[in-house]
């Protein structure tokens, strides 16, 4: 296991370094191109888009603000009446809810600098990166500088140990690149609002580029410990023209009340 991570840490700044991106897949397959440096857009936008027809995510009850362009409100108030919760579920979204009406929201992964996990992540509107070589599609998220490693035509090992970003594998279906990840932890968000999930969840995503300027991912849900029948939701993405940035974020430095950032810790004493 260590020669693999070596192996792929080299692979990653070799791209970085040279400039140059590998093949993204064997020989006798047909992808798309999906590397670049893409972004969700503005945040009041970046949230789940229910599917065209069947069951959909959990809903933002809170108005979008006149210029979210179709986006989501800056509150969240999840509507735990979505008959895709199970009962357990619906009453932590509507826990949560209840907190973030009263103005007291509930901390999550996001104010701590924890982990979003899948399919938290699809969610964010900070810039992504992706890199193919031959054995790995990986997404370098600026938030938090995030990393996922997904390995390409291969097999789910049978002792995961569960994790925020569990264990992704992937193929080519003609121009959509099909990413399966399991081995998820519980002790992330689902979404934004709040909504829980156990560690049988299982999330598929369909990425597909329409265009030079739009990149679609599809995306289904199934878990049954905390969903009554599995759910889709779409998110898509343009490319991203303000370059990666490096994000920095301390364990607790944004109060979840006023919004104010605490000083990010800092050690100036010198190493040598």
């Amino acid at each position: 296991m260590q020669m693999r991570t070596s192996r792929l840490a080299a692979l990653v700044l070799f791209t970085f370094t040279t400039g140059v991106l590998m093949p993204s897949a064997a020989a006798g397959q047909t992808p798309g191109d999906l590397s670049g440096l893409w972004t969700r857009g503005p945040a009041a936008q970046s949230w789940y888009r229910p599917p065209e027809s069947g069951p959909g995510p959990v809903a933002n009850l809170t108005p979008p603000p006149p210029d979210a362009g179709g986006g989501t409100g800056t509150i969240y108030v999840g509507d735990h009446m979505n008959p895709i919760l199970q009962p357990w579920a619906a009453e932590i979204v509507l826990r949560k809810a209840n907190a973030a009406k009263a103005e007291t929201p509930e901390v999550g992964g996001q104010q701590l600098c924890r982990p979003h996990g899948v399919p938290f992540i699809l969610g964010l509107n900070d810039a992504v990166q992706i890199l193919h070589t031959p054995d790995h599609f990986i997404l370098l998220y600026a938030r938090e500088m995030r990393t996922r490693i997904v390995y390409m035509n291969a097999a789910h090992p049978d002792d995961i140990i569960p994790s925020p970003y569990g264990h992704s594998i992937a193929h080519w279906e003609g121009d959509t690149l099909v990413v399966d990840t399991i081995g998820l932890s519980d002790d992330t968000w689902t979404d934004r609002l709040g909504t829980p999930h156990t560690e049988k969840m299982r999330v598929v995503e369909r990425y597909r580029k329409l265009s030079d300027a739009e990149m679609r991912v599809d995306f289904m849900v199934e878990d049954p410990g905390a969903f009554t029948i599995p759910w889709r939701a779409i998110v898509t993405y343009r490319p991203e023209e303000d370059g990666y940035t490096e994000q920095v974020c301390a364990e607790n430095n944004r109060d979840p009340i006023s919004g104010l950032e605490h000083p990010i810790p800092r050690d100036d004493t010198p190493d040598f």
